[in-house]
């Protein structure tokens, strides 16, 4: 009889324990997120860091390609950078993101046959770095994305047929 009492408050210890971690460790973190982000815009939401116990892994990503939603139309065509990987940018979230605009990333495979029907859509966009800007875009035609190194430009037939010597 003895043995059984010891075992039920064995359970019985684990279970609190499992309440008491559950709580301090989600619960409490989460709730505290709530309520200091109520009424914020999803954009917002976003880009913040995140509750305690499940941080944003992208704010950084959400920030250029919100930046992007905003700049470019629903019908374009978008061009990424070639390394995304450095700047940090996350595929999965651009694409999501952005939708229903069309992405291709610069230098995938099979990127040459994606270029080829381009010459009929008249909205297309290259989101470059600073460093890159210079061969597809002029000054006056980039439009900065605030505090993230990138820009945005619209490029026309004449740069069209440029990217697609370059690449």
């Amino acid at each position: 009889m003895n043995n059984r009492k010891w075992v039920e408050n064995a359970i019985l210890g684990v279970v609190a324990l499992n309440i008491l971690v559950l709580t301090f460790v989600f619960l409490i973190p989460r709730t505290k997120f709530m309520v200091d982000h109520w009424r914020w815009e999803s954009e917002a939401l976003m880009e913040s860091s995140g509750a305690m116990d499940i941080p944003n892994q992208y704010p950084e990503t959400y920030k250029v390609v919100n930046q992007v939603r905003k700049i470019v139309p629903d019908e374009s065509i978008i061009f990424m950078p070639l390394d995304y990987e450095y700047f940090g940018l996350n595929r999965s979230v651009v694409i999501q993101r952005l939708y229903p605009r069309k992405i291709y990333f610069l230098g995938d495979d099979g990127f040459e046959q994606v270029l080829s029907p381009l010459n009929t859509f008249e909205e297309v966009y290259v989101v470059l770095n600073d460093r890159r800007r210079k061969e597809y875009c002029t000054i006056d035609s980039m439009k900065p994305l605030s505090n993230s190194g990138f820009g945005v430009c619209r490029i026309d037939k004449g740069n069209l047929k440029q990217l697609l010597k370059l690449l």
